[in-house]
């Protein structure tokens, strides 16, 4: 018998229910991310890099970078992918040819029409729809865990995450959700 979420809340925590919710939110975020690639023939990252693109048309990779929460060379790298298959263009900026925009094409239009509503991701999603006071718990309860592993890297927060599965068979330049 499942428990009812105020049941949850009411059962004693320990340091092994914990790992196992981190590990079903994990397997969450995987299935779907799954389920989207084979939706749309783009892995979640590339799909997510491509909604933002979208979303704001003519962006430069910078600006893109911030919007991901990512390191510029790893959205640089999800861009080439994009790129190599027509869904994104970069136009060079007639002012200054140092800048280069972001824009979807028609392609890249196409391939979000096939991509269910939670093309961002369901992790997004998800907090996205959270209130207020339950994003402050997970943020908390989420600091707490970061604090006690050593802190934030910036460094390390940048960096795309690498699954175990894809360890053993890497695709250059592989980023992930």
């Amino acid at each position: 018998m499942t428990p009812t979420p105020a049941r949850r809340r009411a059962m004693p925590r320990t340091g092994l229910d914990v790992l196992h919710q981190l590990r079903v939110v994990v397997r969450l975020a995987g299935t779907h991310s799954a389920q989207l690639e084979r939706a749309t023939g783009l892995p979640g990252a590339q799909l997510r890099a491509l909604h933002e693109v979208a979303a704001a048309d003519g962006a430069k990779v910078g600006e893109l970078a911030q919007r991901l929460r990512m390191h510029q060379t790893t959205v640089s790298n999800l861009l080439n992918r994009l790129e190599s298959r027509a869904l994104v263009r970069r136009d060079r900026s007639p002012h200054d040819r140092r800048v280069v925009h972001i824009h979807v094409t028609a392609a890249g239009r196409q391939a979000l029409r096939r991509a269910p509503v939670t093309a961002r991701g369901l992790l997004p999603k998800v907090l996205d729809e959270m209130s207020a006071a339950q994003l402050r718990k997970v943020h908390e309860g989420l600091a707490v865990l970061v604090d006690c592993m050593g802190g934030v890297d910036a460094a390390l927060a940048a960096r795309p995450c690498v699954l175990p599965a894809q360890r053993a068979n890497p695709r250059p330049n592989q980023a992930t959700e």
